[in-house]
């Protein structure tokens, strides 16, 4: 115990803490650069806080034989964390999302991705609020 006491807070301080790079990964080969390169999205973690504030935008409480009973949209959240997340491309985008005749980023990522590549974004979604991974290369593996 004694030894704690001389073990120093200094590396774990605000201004100490390294900061986190954003993650670049390739959803689909389907959006290509003018040379027909695979579009990286790129992507950034955020807070826990603004992860809970999220969630509890996406949840509610039901009574279910008496009890109360937390359900949470699962569609709606996932949609709300990549429009955070998400740096490029700009999921709220107007222009991007009159493009597919949409009006929000949840109806954006229906009509935008196939379902595997919803899947391979929301991995991607996983791994980066995780700090599991930091490169394409990760994230595809």
């Amino acid at each position: 115990m004694s030894e704690i006491k001389n073990m120093s807070l200094n590396g774990f301080f605000k201004n100490k803490a390294k900061q986190v790079d954003d993650v670049r990964v390739v959803v689909s080969e389907r959006f290509t650069d003018k040379e027909g390169k695979p579009l990286e999205w790129v992507l950034h973690p955020i807070s826990t806080k603004l992860v809970e504030e999220i969630t509890k935008k996406n949840t509610v409480t039901k009574l279910v034989n008496g009890k109360r009973v937390k359900e949470t949209n699962e569609e709606n959240l996932n949609a709300d964390l990549l429009e955070k997340v998400v740096l490029f491309p700009r999921l709220n985008d107007a222009e991007l999302q009159d493009s597919y005749g949409v009006t929000n980023v949840n109806d954006l990522l229906g009509a935008m991705l196939y379902p595997g590549e919803t899947q391979v974004l929301i991995k991607a979604l996983e791994d980066v609020m995780s700090g599991k991974a930091n490169t394409v290369s990760e994230l595809k593996n």
